[in-house]
């Protein structure tokens, strides 16, 4: 498969392959290709984004990296998946998912208290979380308290609570208004500067993927496919309002909203 690359990037120890993937759903009434042949490396460090139509396989990318569609009867999968660390996953997803009955502190610490680790580390690696995203203070708030950008920084807390050497986001930010957005667009800038985290990232946002990638991988229409990849070269630090003024970032935008045309129907992606 041919991959357009804009330009050249320099290249560090390699953490995640993916190489030919193909995904296929089956279900009564006939089989549905989600990913056709898609190629592409991850390093350690990055943030790398990906943008595409809706439907065209990113969730299904994320999963199949995450090995949650390893036994499942109704898909076909072939291809090849490197992951330098499979057990060092975290994962964010667009809907929080904080467990009700639990409260902030107790779900940053949910994955900590699988691995068994003593309450007292649990408690001191929550708090320390919790203060990096801004939340000190309400580790005794249960969910429902809490606005949706806050619960989605309690996910994020809970993604990399157990130091998990790869975080895949699955459009985190989606529904969230746009002033929260952008607030948290910063929240991960910063977060990722801290912890030096490998990340990818699926947005419908152009503007957000530009903002926070080091990289941007454009995904085509079912079954997808990386057909493109764009190096960002704004200046860091970034931020989510700051880097929409830099010459670079409109350059960019454009570049990657003429790739995404052919693709694009109404609703599928955020322009702005």
């Amino acid at each position: 498969m041919e991959i357009r690359r804009q330009e050249a990037v320099v290249m560090n120890t390699e953490c995640v392959s993916v190489e030919g993937l193909s995904v296929s759903y089956l279900s009564p009434t006939g089989r549905v290709d989600a990913l056709r042949n898609v190629s592409f490396k991850l390093y350690d460090g990055e943030l790398v984004t990906i943008v595409g139509p809706s439907g065209c396989g990113k969730t299904t990318l994320l999963n199949a990296i995450a090995g949650l569609l390893n036994f499942r009867k109704d898909v076909l999968m072939s291809g090849k998946i490197f992951v330098k660390n499979p057990k060092s996953i975290g994962y964010v997803f667009q809907r929080d998912a904080l467990l009700p009955w639990r409260t902030v502190i107790e779900n940053v610490t949910l994955g900590l208290e699988v691995r068994k680790f003593p309450e007292e580390k649990r408690k001191k690696v929550a708090l320390d979380l919790l203060k990096m995203v801004g939340l000190e203070g309400y580790e005794n708030k249960y969910p429902h308290e809490l606005s949706a950008g806050m619960r989605q920084r309690v996910a994020l807390a809970r993604a990399i609570a157990y130091d998990p050497e790869f975080i895949l986001m699955d459009e985190p930010l989606g529904l969230l208004d746009a002033q929260t957005r952008m607030a948290l667009q910063d929240e991960i800038l910063r977060i990722h500067m801290k912890t030096r985290k490998t990340i990818l990232m699926v947005t419908h946002d152009i503007a957000e993927a530009i903002i926070l990638g080091s990289r941007v991988l454009v995904m085509n229409s079912r079954p997808g496919s990386v057909k493109s990849e764009y190096v960002v070269k704004l200046p860091k630090p970034r931020s989510a309002l700051g880097s929409r003024l830099d010459p670079e970032f409109n350059r960019l935008y454009r570049l990657i909203l003429d790739d995404l045309k052919e693709d694009m129907r109404m609703g599928q992606l955020d322009l702005l």
